[in-house]
């Protein structure tokens, strides 16, 4: 969350503006607001950002250099400053948090991590890590006309095991790597038995999320491969990767992904040392020796397949049962794959992120299951959740029947259980 300050002597107009941010918006500003500096409330000295009308007179050197100036304006300005009236109150609130997020990446007191070379024969994205707000961010330089839009609403818009979920704004593509560390890093750390058992369970879990890509119209050779961009979490004892969305390039064929694992497999074992791995381990499960061969390696991908294939004749046997919306707008159709399902715009917590959508709230409803069926419940929302046109209570649980309409704010949904 950004603290901002905004002073415009047009009474009406600021009252909009703060009104609209405030509901809308409430999780990025911490705000004040005035027609003056001398009427403010806030000390201007701690905000990230500070925002003037034309008509207030103000000398942006009297402020830290640390904080960012931008100036609603209805006059013809054209920089990232001048913020122009007559655009959407959505459009200048974007224009507002661009200018935050411009100010706080370029702080010389959070230092940018070296970039990372890139994996033999993988485009050398530009990467950076950035701190906003005490979370650390993965951001990757990628320009609009490259994007795969179809597959950034995939990854922002489902939690697909193995993936990060990932926004992309302002040509940069962001994931959260808080409290992780790089798959590099972590084999250099934990060069014992036990480190090695964990490791081909971390590799062969990326075999896993390969495959499974073709469900989300996903394809594995945009996977990254190299391991100091590949992030273990060890808090949820999980291997994540990023995709990386652009729609050019030569396409590989996924094949050549999962032989790219098996040499990273082959790389980071023959890197934990021999005299490591011959120290008496009582956790480890197994002999050090049975570790580490591209033997077992093969076996690996022999049951990540296996396992995938018994998925697939799994949810053909379920076929007709399995729940699922439709989106009325976009006629997207979302499967409900989990007894509690959030829906919101917060992509980083919702399992469904309907980010187009500034009536909907970050954390809107969930979909819970239960034993005689599936039920909505509002979760305090701004805009309110309905049911066949019936609001819900805050925290209210209301029966889903096939057939019947969802609607969070003004987007609409149809349950299907048939």
């Amino acid at each position: 969350m950004y603290k901002i300050a905004i002073l415009d002597k047009d009474k009406a107009y600021l009252e909009r503006l703060v009104t609209f941010l405030k509901e809308h918006h409430s999780e990025s500003f911490e705000m004040g607001a005035a027609d003056s500096l001398d009427e403010l409330d806030t000390d201007v000295t701690q905000c990230n950002a500070l925002f003037f009308g034309d008509d207030v007179a103000v000398d942006a050197a009297l402020f830290p250099e640390d904080i960012a100036i931008g100036y609603l304006t209805e006059k013809d300005e054209d920089s990232e400053q001048h913020i122009s009236k007559y655009q959407s109150m959505e459009q200048i609130y974007r224009r507002m948090m661009k200018l935050c997020e411009m100010e706080k990446n370029s702080d010389a007191a959070e230092p940018e991590k070296q970039e990372a070379q890139p994996a033999a024969g993988q485009q050398d994205w530009k990467a950076r890590t950035v701190t906003a707000n005490g979370e650390t961010y993965r951001i990757y330089q990628i320009e609009e006309d490259q994007i795969d839009r179809v597959a950034i609403r995939m990854l922002a818009g489902n939690r697909i095991k193995g993936l990060f979920q990932t926004e992309y704004q302002n040509g940069g593509m962001r994931i959260r790597i808080t409290g992780m560390e790089s798959l590099y890093e972590y084999a250099q750390k934990n060069n014992s038995p036990k480190g090695k058992a964990q490791l081909l369970k971390y590799l062969a879990d990326m075999l896993a999320a390969a495959c499974s890509l073709e469900e989300y119209m996903l394809s594995a050779d945009r996977l990254m491969s190299d391991p100091r961009e590949i992030y273990v979490n060890g808090a949820e004892d999980s291997v994540l990767i990023p995709y990386i969305p652009v729609k050019d390039g030569e396409p590989q064929d996924s094949r050549q992904y999962l032989e790219k694992i098996r040499d990273l497999c082959s790389v980071l074992i023959d890197g934990i040392s021999e005299e490591a791995s011959r120290v008496p381990d009582a956790a480890a499960e197994q002999p050090a020796d049975t570790y580490g061969s591209t033997e077992e390696f093969d076996e690996l991908q022999k049951n990540a397949k296996d396992s995938l294939k018994l998925k697939e004749k799994t949810k053909t046997l379920k076929k007709g049962v399995t729940p699922f919306i439709v989106r009325k707008r976009t006629k997207e159709k979302i499967v409900i794959n989990r007894n509690l399902f959030k829906l919101g715009k917060d992509a980083s917590y919702v399992d469904y992120c309907i980010k187009d959508n500034p009536a909907v709230s970050r954390n809107h409803a969930d979909i819970v299951r239960k034993a005689d069926g599936f039920y909505l419940v509002d979760k305090g929302s701004l805009n309110h959740t309905f049911v066949n046109g019936k609001k819900l209570a805050d925290g209210e649980y209301r029966k889903l029947e096939n057939g019947c309409l969802m609607q969070l704010a003004d987007e609409v949904f149809e349950f299907r259980s048939k």
